[in-house]
């Protein structure tokens, strides 16, 4: 009987323990993965977020390189925002080097146009395009 009782308890251990590794919620991130365009060519690098349209869950964002970008995401209606920056023109009399400034119109960042329904699974070609700020 004791040895019935403990496997029954490592066995509730076990299940307790894979559910909160799945995170309870019976749903797994989704695999995203396309290209990123800026004036027609691929953004060198940049980020990438991705957020619930109502901002109830945690957003997920990663690198774009050479115009590509891979990361996991929660599926469901997601807003996306990209971001670049250059090196400005005239140095920071300050800190004595080039400060940063965006190089992607607010449009395709702060506020953002751009949408994406994710689902469950490979969503793959997951593709953007947006535009230089001059």
């Amino acid at each position: 009987m004791k040895k019935l009782w403990l496997a029954m308890v490592l066995l509730g251990a076990g299940g307790l323990l894979a559910c909160c590794a799945a995170g309870c919620r019976g749903i797994s991130d989704a695999n995203v993965s396309g290209t990123v365009l800026m004036d027609g060519k691929p953004l060198k690098e940049g980020d990438i977020l991705f957020e619930e349209v109502d901002k109830s869950k945690t957003p997920a964002g990663g690198k774009i390189v050479d115009g590509k970008y891979t990361l996991q995401v929660q599926p469901g209606s997601k807003v996306v925002r990209i971001t670049a920056s250059r090196p400005t023109k005239k140095p920071d009399p300050v800190m004595g080097a080039a400060a940063r400034e965006s190089m992607i119109a607010k449009e395709f960042n702060e506020n953002s146009t751009l949408k994406a329904e994710i689902q469950p699974g490979q969503n793959e070609g997951v593709n953007f395009e947006v535009k230089s700020i001059r």
